[in-house]
């Protein structure tokens, strides 16, 4: 093969969808923003646990962390385990990655905007058609363009860097990518938004709600204290 064409790298399929992939998404999204010398990782974390994670897959590599999570005082309902409270709700989490050096950013994810609240009904809102398209690749897929915008309109990341982003399906972590960074006005414009790469993913990107461990694996012990 003529590498003047281009290279190869490889990409992790996960099994299943979950929880359970996080340590290894972690590994190896860190390994490719070493090799790519990418300075931030933008990790998805709604509790504040995949990004305690990340601070410790981090430590010593001199890669600053940025964490995106959801507005203060929001909950995911009816989950199989109750209503989760999102946000990272726990004060004492946000106060060790602030102490750890990550920088927090709270808001709405630009992909689940205020008319979120249509998307079961007969006419569904740009938001959702554009989100179920990415969560053909995967759930993680969509919230990673969302965090790494949400980012970028905090002014945390720069329009133009290179970033990458790592989320999952629900909680814990199973994909990550290399991205463009954006803002999120400028989603609908050409070259703006890149995914650049793929670095691992779940193969099957479907899995069953409430969740069933077969689909989608993972610890759900840690995650009842956010339950109300």
């Amino acid at each position: 093969m003529d590498r003047r064409l281009g290279h190869s790298k490889s990409i992790f399929y996960f099994d299943v969808c979950g929880q359970v992939n996080t340590e290894k998404t972690l590994e190896l999204a860190v390994q490719r923003a070493q090799q790519l010398g990418i300075k931030k990782v933008i990790v998805a974390s709604e509790t504040g646990l995949s990004a305690l994670r990340a601070v410790e897959a981090l430590r010593h590599s001199g890669i600053g962390l940025v964490v995106v999570t959801s507005a203060a005082g929001t909950k995911v309902e009816k989950t199989g385990i109750g209503d989760l409270k999102i946000g990272i709700p726990d004060k004492t989490i946000r106060d060790k990655l602030k102490k750890a050096g990550a920088q927090i950013v709270r808001g709405t994810d630009p992909l689940y905007n205020i008319g979120a609240a249509l998307e079961n009904h007969e006419t569904p809102t740009l938001a959702t058609f554009v989100r179920f398209i990415l969560k053909i690749i995967s759930s993680g897929t969509a919230v990673c363009v969302g965090v790494t915008m949400m980012a970028t309109d905090n002014g945390i990341v720069k329009e133009g860097e290179e970033v990458v982003a790592i989320a999952g399906s629900w909680v814990g972590l199973d994909t990550a990518l290399v991205l463009q960074a954006a803002n999120s006005v400028n989603f609908f414009k050409r070259g703006v938004v890149q995914i650049r790469e793929i670095i691992c993913k779940p193969r099957n990107p479907v899995h069953s709600w409430p969740i069933n461990q077969t689909d989608w694996v993972g610890d759900l012990e840690s995650y009842k204290k956010f339950v109300e």
